[in-house]
């Protein structure tokens, strides 16, 4: 599995990789910018990420503006359904309106708040079958 963690926190970015590490090749972005060119970079490459992780509260471009226009390239080049990447939404904000936007615009799988648990994070991963348990 390939994963992007897409996080500006840097003790954040690395608890999520250590408990990402052993299940998945892991790359790591600290601004929505950065998540969006990693995502273009990967299909270039013809090695699309599985899943991406992604804060929400990031600077340049929020998480939530990374995700719409990560599923515009998607569409742009006919991808979705099983084709298109899975992404978990991450934030210290418990707001429902940046909920439904990730879950219903952005297609988001799920949402955790923080702080991540590292069982909280695996019991996600497993209910997608992304790992198994």
């Amino acid at each position: 599995m390939r994963v992007l963690i897409a996080e500006d926190d840097t003790a954040s970015r690395l608890y999520l990789k250590e408990v990402i590490l052993p299940y998945a090749l892991v790359r790591e972005a600290a601004t929505g910018i950065e998540a969006v060119e990693a995502f273009k970079q990967s299909l270039e490459d013809d090695a699309p990420f599985d899943l991406i992780l992604l804060d929400i509260v990031m600077p340049e471009m929020d998480g939530l503006r990374a995700l719409e226009t990560i599923r515009g390239i998607e569409k742009e080049r006919g991808m979705s359904g099983d084709n298109a990447v899975k992404v978990l939404m991450i934030s210290s904000l418990d707001d429902p309106k940046n909920m439904n936007r990730a879950f219903f615009q952005g297609q988001a799988l799920d949402f955790i708040s923080k702080p991540v648990t590292r069982e909280e994070l695996l019991d996600v991963l497993a209910k997608f079958g992304l790992i198994a348990t």
